[in-house]
Order: structure tokens, then sequence, then C-alpha cells
């Protein structure tokens, strides 16, 4: 889609070229959502391909993926085979209710900080913990942890001008078992339900991920001793509620796939 109010179009090559902003600016990743509907607030793109961050490295004890790295690398990236949890980065890619034509644009910061309800990297990125590292235009960073970063639906703590610059996940993390599962009507529309379990070799540090069917990922600590017959309620999490799926039918539907996960997870191990 044109955006015909666009006035300015700025491709810096370092974010201390960028010397003020403004509400009607905005970071331009892979630009499959922005060219997806009108933006008529909008006067200034910034577009950040030029920044080269895009690389997927080992830096110290953390993969390292940049926020301009598109989706379709993790896919075809050559992973250790000792990183099990890279099936479940890899789902999260696959599960995506979009074309491989947008795949190959689509960036991994711009899918985090879109930070729709319904997004499939989010939660993976929390079962893992991982961390993200924020900057300013002055450069100066900070961490935060993934589980920290969207607050709502399409809200993050990202303040104006701030920007998501890469994703941090523990190398020894990437060694847990991954169990996605994901819900929805039809395979290409956005998933009703999504959870992400993980846990150690030995079936210890189980957890689980929800997401989609709440405004924002949230991540639910089991006894490593669970009965999968009696897991704990989901009664007092507030489930969305529209005209695509009642909050009922979403906590049914988020506490069946909780239970598949996790019997999935465990019974593979055996």
């Amino acid at each position: 889609m044109d955006l015909p109010n666009i006035e300015a179009y700025l491709c810096p090559h370092d974010v201390q070229a960028i010397d003020k902003w403004s509400q009607d600016w905005a970071w331009l990743a892979g630009g499959t959502w922005l060219f997806s509907e009108p933006q008529p607030h909008l006067r200034v793109l910034v577009d950040m391909q030029s920044l080269g961050w895009s690389e997927i490295i080992v830096e110290k004890d953390n993969l390292v993926i940049g926020a301009t790295c598109p989706l379709i690398k993790l896919l075809q990236y050559p992973w250790q085979l000792e990183w099990t949890a890279v099936e479940g980065l890899k789902s999260a890619v696959s599960v995506l209710a979009a074309s491989l034509k947008v795949i190959n644009v689509a960036t991994m910061g711009g899918n985090l900080c879109l930070a729709l309800s319904v997004g499939t990297l989010a939660p993976i990125m929390i079962a893992l913990d991982a961390k993200y590292e924020i900057w300013n235009l002055r450069r100066e960073s900070h961490l935060i942890a993934a589980a920290d970063f969207q607050i709502g639906s399409r809200q993050t703590i990202l303040q104006p001008s701030e920007v998501l610059r890469r994703v941090l996940i523990p190398v020894e993390n990437l060694k847990r078992r991954v169990n996605y599962q994901r819900f929805g009507i039809a395979a290409t529309d956005p998933a009703l339900a999504i959870v992400v379990s993980t846990c150690n070799s030995d079936n210890s540090q189980l957890r689980c991920v929800i997401g989609a069917s709440i405004p924002a990922p949230r991540r639910i600590e089991f006894d490593d001793d669970l009965n999968l017959d009696k897991l704990p309620s989901l009664q007092n999490i507030n489930f969305i509620d529209n005209p695509k799926a009642s909050a009922i039918y979403r906590r049914e539907i988020t506490q069946i796939l909780i239970k598949r996960s996790l019997h999935q997870l465990t019974c593979n191990n055996h």
C-alpha cells in the first residue's frame, strides 16, 4: 500500500545520525505491516536496513540475533544440532499467518516491536529467557527481559525514539527441549491461542508461556513433580473476549494446549 502522507524517507548508517524524533516518525524494518494499512499519522520513515543489524552470532554465552534479521534467515541458518530449542524458534516462524514473500522481508525486531497479541515469536523468546538490548538515539543501551517487554496488545516498554537493537538468548537455554502449540480456526488465520513449553533434558525447570489468547504473553511456572491431571487454574487470567472467540473459549482452548504441550514435551523424553 502506498503511504502518500510520508514527507521524508531517511536511511541512516548509524542511529546517532538521527538527532531528533517526533511523534509522526516511525522506524521502518521489513515494512510488511507498516505498508499493509494506512498510516495517516506518519510523516517520516527511518529505514533500519542500512544499520546492518541482521547478524546471527554467538557472543560470550549468548546467541545474538540482530533486530533487522529477516525471519527467513532463522529457518535457513545452519544451527548447531545440540541446540534443540531452535525447533521451537523455527515453529514460531513457520506458523506465521504470512506468505513466504512476507517471511523473506519481515524481521525479528519488527515482529517483536509490533507486539500483536497473536505474535508468534514473543512467547518463544520468553520461554527461553531471552533479553532485548534497547538503544536510544545516543546509542546508550540497556537490557530488558523478554517477559517485561510487551505490556499489552500493540504495547511495549519502548519510549519514543528508542529501538530494539538485538535479541540475546542464553546458549545454555538453547539446549532445552521445546514444544510449540498453536490453535486457530484455519491455518492461515491468526492464532486464538499459543502455548510454548520448555524443560531441561531431565524434565526439570518445566514452564510454559501462553500467548494469542491474552493481550501480552505470560509465563507460567510449574513444579517439577507436576501432575498433568491437576494443572493450575487459569481463572484469574484475563483472556481476550471479542467476536472471534469469547474469553471462556480462549481459556478452555489454552488449558487444552497446555496439557497437550506438557504431555508431548515430557513423554517424548521417555
